[in-house]
């Protein structure tokens, strides 16, 4: 690599502008050079549009000696094929979460890093801000005593998710665990370890009876306390991202976990007292400090939290809940 990092994206939809080329406008050391997409033409409009300087098929943007790094803006099927691809072609990887469709797939993927001496990572950004890190250093504290009940809700609001959207083909991995289920997972185990699944249920998608609309879940941590999850694509009008943990010491209520930049809030209270208070710096963006991450670790050979072999153990949570809720693993 280079002393700049240099970014092909592989896909041309929105989350690639969102989660990649506008931060790294903002983040030293890093560069978007090339857009490739399935559709030569639509890679073309989207780098005339944002003012990259290389696009093409995907082909293209493999087979360009001048990229170290890629980035899968791509549906969680696809992962495997092109993240293995990637690697093998001599490139980084950044897949956007969830790392791949099952925990088979996300394992080839970890094997193919290793096997090309090459970096995959999976984009949960979140856990680079600033309000995350704080809010996982409050939980391992001690402060709230013996964990007794996390509950985790990730409800995206009910108007959001309309027919023809990606997240609600089969075909393409979707879910609404695949989707904001991983996020909770992913957290659980930053914070608590190596869940078991207990139970599941699923309210199911009558166009496309292989997609979960909504899932609870109910999730053992080692301590033996019951994590509660809920992923859905059928939240109020409000939707949530909200933590709620009661210890027996005290209580710890976040909002906006999974995007911390739009405003999350943490609270930790003890009956009547308030023993912790804050807000998620603002202008602090959990995209930009994943990609500052990035740079960081890919300089010096770092472990990363971010790294596919540590991600595998996610899918394989969510692969589980998917089989205690009747389904089968994407």
């Amino acid at each position: 690599m280079t002393t700049e990092l240099r970014i092909g994206i592989l896909g041309a939809g929105g989350i690639a502008e969102r989660a990649m080329v506008e931060p790294s406008r903002e983040v030293e050391g890093v560069r978007v050079d090339a857009i490739g997409a399935r559709d030569p033409e639509r890679a073309r409009a989207f780098a005339e549009r944002l003012d990259l300087p290389k696009h093409g098929d995907y082909d293209a943007i493999l087979s360009d000696p001048d990229i170290d790094l890629v980035y899968l803006a791509l549906p969680p099927i696809t992962h495997a094929e092109w993240g293995v691809r990637a690697l093998q072609a001599g490139k980084h990887v950044l897949c956007e979460k969830p790392l791949s469709a099952n925990g088979t797939t996300a394992a080839a993927i970890a094997a193919a890093a290793a096997e090309a001496d090459r970096r995959a990572f999976v984009g949960f950004h979140y856990r680079l801000h600033g309000f995350t890190q704080r809010l996982l250093e409050v939980i391992s504290s001690g402060a709230l005593g013996e964990i007794e009940r996390v509950d985790v809700d990730f409800s995206i609001p009910h108007f959001v998710v309309k027919p023809g959207n990606i997240r609600l083909d089969g075909d393409l991995a979707g879910g609404a665990v695949m989707d904001v289920g991983c996020y909770a997972v992913d957290l659980i185990r930053a914070a608590w370890g190596e869940p078991v699944v207990e139970s599941a249920t699923a309210v199911l998608y009558d166009e496309d009876p292989r997609i979960d609309l909504q899932t609870d879940a109910v999730l053992r941590l080692a301590s033996g306390a019951f994590a509660v999850v809920r992923a859905s694509f059928i939240g109020d009008d409000k939707g949530a991202m909200s933590l709620h943990v009661v210890g027996s010491a005290a209580t710890l209520h976040a909002t906006s976990v999974i995007v911390p930049q739009w405003g999350a809030t943490l609270r930790v209270t003890a009956g009547e007292d308030v023993l912790v208070e804050e807000k998620a710096v603002e202008g602090e963006n959990s995209y930009a400090r994943q990609l500052e991450h990035l740079v960081a670790v890919l300089g010096d050979g770092s472990p990363s939290i971010l790294d596919a072999a540590r991600g595998v153990g996610t899918m394989r949570v969510v692969d589980d809940i998917y089989r205690a809720a009747g389904l089968e693993p994407r």
